[in-house]
């Protein structure tokens, strides 16, 4: 009976700590399974000396809760084989209040859900144009942090360092419930100035990396229309 007090005793302090946003454990998070790779779109890579770019979490599903926001993690490491030691998610600190963090969340989005990660493209008519937007990756390194404001910050990374990431999931109750493991040891390439240095499509929300293609409706209507036309004379 004794035994049982205690058991449950230890499960009140943690859902307590769960609501009032203590230190949870990384043992007692879901386990996400992702594959991280570096996108090695010379388009995106043309400057990487701050920044790289990963691919971000899609249509992440769970049988123990709904997938609501994900919150990314970053490790600055000495070497390629090193990894955070990290054991539960209050070392996980936040720029705004400890700058010289080397384990920090940069950022915070809305989770991708299936139904969205299947359309590559989205249509959308507005003023007689159309938009044919493509998600591509996550921007890691897309910020200065005295240049921006809200809870997080994505912040320029040095050059010819070692980082490692991680993606963390919430609820739609903000309580963070599972997890991704790091990613494997990416380096940033050497630039002798990284406050200098360009920072490629800054000022993207969310460091979200869209290609956007602006196309007049002219155009469009002409390729539906040619379009129309193939099929009408293959049923002739």
């Amino acid at each position: 009976m004794q035994l049982y007090g205690v058991k449950l005793g230890l499960l009140l302090f943690f859902v307590g700590s769960l609501r009032s946003g203590w230190a949870i454990p990384l043992e007692g998070l879901e386990k996400i399974t992702m594959d991280f790779f570096r996108n090695n779109s010379m388009l995106l890579t043309t400057f990487t000396g701050t920044t790289f770019i990963v691919n971000i979490p899609k249509c992440v599903s769970s049988s123990k809760f709904s997938p609501a926001t994900v919150r990314i993690a970053i490790a600055q490491l000495p070497d390629a084989s090193s990894l955070p030691g990290i054991t539960d998610t209050d070392q996980i600190e936040n720029l705004r209040r400890t700058p010289q963090a080397l384990v920090y969340f940069a950022d915070e989005f809305k989770d991708i859900s299936c139904r969205v990660a299947r359309d590559l493209l989205v249509l959308d008519l507005d003023d007689s144009q159309y938009e044919l937007i493509t998600v591509v990756g996550y921007q890691v390194g897309g910020e200065f942090c005295r240049q921006t404001k809200g809870p997080f910050c994505n912040q320029a990374l040095k050059p010819s360092t070692f980082y490692r990431v991680n993606f963390f999931f919430l609820d739609d109750k903000s309580v963070i419930r599972a997890h991704t493991d790091w990613s494997t040891a990416i380096q940033t390439r050497n630039v002798t100035n990284y406050e200098s240095a360009d920072v490629m499509f800054e000022g993207r929300a969310g460091g979200m990396i869209v290609i956007t293609i602006l196309v007049s409706v002219g155009g469009a209507v002409l390729l539906v229309a040619l379009i129309v036309a193939v099929a009408l004379s293959s049923k002739k």
